[in-house]
């Protein structure tokens, strides 16, 4: 027979901290990609999600300092200071933003939510002992589902606007078969 499982408060605690330093950084790019995309194919889906978004950073922060879990104010630092240094990057244009600009934040924001659905997964696993409501971690779990697909619809936009061509006169690049 095996032990009984005990939950480690101290690494959840930890845990939770992390994902809200990180879930505040989320907030605030999605806020900034659904304001910059809005007048694009891309804006309505990036409104939503970011609406989505801060919702559930609002729930997890409470319900981190219902756990006793609070971030550190150096990792809450550091999150704010790389999303704004990731707003710096180089992209070979001086004063235009490059098309590669919105394939490389969906890719990015798609990476974040699969981590955030990791989390919803771990509270959802010990949600008994949490005194967490299994239907809203099932709701979580659900909108993680659709924001990642939405996000990987829209990247799919944003790689063909990207990266395709339109053909040149002539047949292509530099007059034909050379």
């Amino acid at each position: 027979m095996s032990p009984a499982r005990r939950l480690d408060r101290s690494l959840l605690q930890t845990y939770l901290g992390d994902h809200l330093a990180g879930a505040t950084g989320g907030s605030a790019r999605f806020a900034r990609m659904a304001d910059a995309y809005a007048q694009t194919p891309l804006g309505p889906a990036l409104a939503r999600i970011a609406r989505e978004v801060d919702d559930e950073r609002e729930w997890l922060r409470e319900t981190a300092y219902r756990l006793d879990a609070r971030p550190s104010a150096l990792k809450r630092l550091g999150v704010a200071v790389a999303e704004r240094a990731g707003r710096l990057k180089p992209n070979g244009r001086l004063t235009n933003p490059s098309p590669l600009s919105a394939v490389i934040e969906l890719d990015l924001m798609r990476a974040a939510v699969v981590g955030k659905r990791g989390l919803w997964e771990t509270l959802d696993a010990w949600a008994d002992e949490l005194g967490l409501g299994r239907e809203r971690l099932a709701r979580l779990l659900a909108q993680a589902d659709e924001q990642a697909e939405t996000l990987t619809r829209l990247g799919a936009v944003a790689r063909e606007q990207a990266f395709a061509r339109e053909a040149e006169p002539g047949g292509g690049r530099g007059g034909g078969d050379r």
